[in-house]
């Protein structure tokens, strides 16, 4: 082997691994040994509960983490979630306590919020307004409606059929767990073997080149808005089940802890390229650190300080990598 070989292999290995690191945020790796020290610092951070516990709060963000995965590769985001989320548990949990059975209960989850993602989608196409800004005037408005509808009061004792779909096991394998495999492995499918998920990524990557191409740019952005929708209905059923209650103020600063865990996970803030397994990993990690704060003595307050310091790294990080990958290409 000569030489200029070997310092042309060196250049094209060190190439591949800039690309690596620039699809997986290196910060997982701090936050793992932040994990571990969390485990020593309190003995039931490993129990068996805990764990238990852990996964059932991570699988809902996962599940919503999904939607979002969508709506960022497409370069846009939704702040709305966690609003929109109490909206669908407030009007559905009307509907299961006045006696409507679960699997119409299900699916009027699952329209309701595709359609609150679905007007998203099209205030961001049609009106021309920047999602961060659609989506914040969203959150507000959600949230007005669902205390509007509720006046103070909350649903409770729901019944066991919804309850296990947020406590139940299956095999040993909690319910909401095994609900957010599937969404993550729908998704995951979809965003990477399908024409539906090349037309979110190319509308994130160029959206003028994905326009002139054919694909009509407006609709793939009102369908992942009416995705994460549809997902936030989902997570509204599996949280009523685990909480056995719905009330108007679930879901308050919700958006940061899916947004914090999506960017986490290597989906590009400004478009152009998602990962599914990455998510779930953020989602995980974020429901680990969430947990482990909390067991560590560290109050709410605290932990909202440590999201926000968490995404803005991480979009620095992104950025980073994508000035360099620019500069190289």
């Amino acid at each position: 082997m000569t030489l200029n070989t070997a310092d042309q292999m060196g250049k094209g290995t060190g190439r591949n691994a800039l690309a690596l690191l620039s699809r997986v945020n290196f910060l997982v790796m701090p936050l793992l040994l932040i994990t571990l020290v969390l485990s020593v610092v309190s003995p039931q951070f490993l129990s068996p509960m805990n764990i238990e516990n852990v996964t059932r709060l991570a699988a809902i963000y996962v599940i919503l983490g999904v939607g979002q995965t969508y709506v960022m590769t497409t370069g846009n985001i939704d702040l709305s979630i966690g609003s929109m989320t109490a909206l669908v548990m407030a009007i559905v949990g009307t509907y299961v306590l006045s006696g409507g059975p679960l699997i119409l209960a299900i699916l009027f989850a699952l329209v309701l919020g595709a359609v609150f993602g679905a007007i998203n989608g099209i205030m961001v196409t049609k009106l021309r307004i920047p999602a961060l800004l659609a989506t914040l005037g969203a959150l507000v408005t959600y949230r007005g409606i669902v205390n509007e509808y509720m006046y103070g009061s909350y649903h409770v004792r729901f019944p066991a059929e919804l309850r296990f779909l947020g406590q139940g096991k299956i095999m040993g394998i909690p319910t909401p767990v095994i609900i957010a495999f599937v969404v993550a492995l729908v998704g995951w499918y979809m965003l990477n073997h399908m024409r539906f998920g090349r037309h979110v990524v190319a509308v994130g990557a160029n959206e003028e080149a994905a326009r002139r191409a054919g694909i009509n740019v407006d609709w793939v952005k009102i369908r992942v808005f009416a995705l994460q929708g549809m997902l936030a209905g989902l997570a509204a059923i599996v949280f009523m089940g685990r909480l056995n209650s719905a009330h108007p103020n679930f879901g308050v600063g919700m958006e940061l802890h899916i947004i914090a865990g999506t960017v986490l996970g290597g989906t590009l803030l400004f478009g152009g390229y998602g990962t599914i397994i990455g998510t779930v990993i953020g989602m995980v990690l974020i429901g680990v650190l969430e947990n482990g704060l909390l067991l560590a003595g560290a109050g709410f307050f605290w932990q909202q300080i440590f999201l926000g310091v968490l995404i803005v790294t991480s979009v620095a990080v992104q950025m980073h990598f994508h000035r360099k990958r620019n500069q190289q290409g």
